[in-house]
Parts: C-alpha cells; structure tokens; sequence
C-alpha cells in the first residue's frame, strides 16, 4: 500500500473533515503527530499528494482555511479498511 505511514493522520482528517488548519494541527499535536510546524508541513505534504485538499473557509476571517479530505484519499482508506477486514482474527 502506497502512503501507508500516512494513515493515521489520514483518519484523524477523516475524523475531523471540513475542520480548520489549526483546529487539525491542534488535534494532530493532540494526538502526538508532532509540534505545531511539524503538524503544519503534515498537512501541506498531505495536500501535494493530493491526500488533501485546502479551501477557503466559510468563516467570516478569510484566512482561515478549511481542510477536506480529497477523493483520492477516501478510496486509500476503503482499500486500507478492504485489507484489514481479510486479516484472520
């Protein structure tokens, strides 16, 4: 599987899609992915892979953006879930 370190924080976004950059880099370090710059190239590594995608928020402050998960991304994650369901329990 392609991007299989990527996992975790692939279902931390899927847990927490549409949220805001920080309010992801916050839960990131939350979880203990790393420190707030390292959780902020995190997301933009995720975004050059097309894993996810950045958008302008709906908020009224224009430069917080919002973080989604891409199309990409969710079928990792089915083919990620595919994989563990066929490991004998």
């Amino acid at each position: 599987m392609k991007h299989l370190s990527l996992t975790p924080a692939l279902l931390i976004a899927a847990q927490h899609d549409t949220s805001s950059i920080s309010s992801l880099v916050m839960t990131y370090r939350m979880h203990g992915l790393g420190g707030d710059r390292a959780c902020r190239k995190l997301i933009h590594r995720l975004e050059k892979l097309n894993l996810l995608k950045i958008v302008e928020g709906s908020r009224n402050d224009r430069r917080e953006k919002s973080v989604c998960l891409t199309d990409e991304s969710r079928q990792l994650l089915r083919e990620l879930q595919a994989q563990l369901q066929k490991l004998p329990i």
